[in-house]
């Protein structure tokens, strides 16, 4: 009887063994799976025909609009892929305002112009301007 009782805790030490090493084993194929199921998949096409694009960031806005010493950036807000509305505070001469809003008319990146706000009490002068962003 003793024999048996001896038998039988060897067995069950062996087996709680086996059920730790293949609980560790469960736990690192289970990290893993996570692991590999959260790594995203990237596609990419190459188009054999590139076309040439112009490109306008918000670096070529901005250098844009600080050729005027006239105009401060106040904020840039994207509207869609290609358009973004720049909010642009004006400390010029208002009477040379149609002046420095030409000389950003002759660049490309721009689309239109949707409204000039003029402050009398602060005498501020905030102008909303739409430009064309590269994607």
């Amino acid at each position: 009887m003793m024999y048996k009782n001896r038998q039988f805790k060897w067995i069950l030490f062996i087996l709680l063994i086996i059920m730790g090493i293949l609980s560790f084993k469960l736990i690192f194929v289970a990290h893993k799976f996570n692991d590999i199921k959260n790594q995203a998949l990237v596609n990419i096409k190459v188009d054999k025909n590139p076309v040439a694009v112009e490109k306008y960031g918000y670096s070529d806005i901005l250098e844009l609009i600080g050729k005027n010493s006239d105009f401060g950036v106040k904020t840039i807000n994207m509207i869609g892929q290609e358009k973004c509305n720049v909010q642009v505070d004006y400390r010029g001469d208002i009477k040379l305002l149609n002046t420095s809003l030409y000389s950003l008319n002759e660049s490309k990146s721009l689309l239109s112009i949707n409204s000039i706000n003029i402050n009398k009490e602060s005498k501020t002068t905030t102008i909303s301007i739409d430009f064309k962003k590269n994607k």
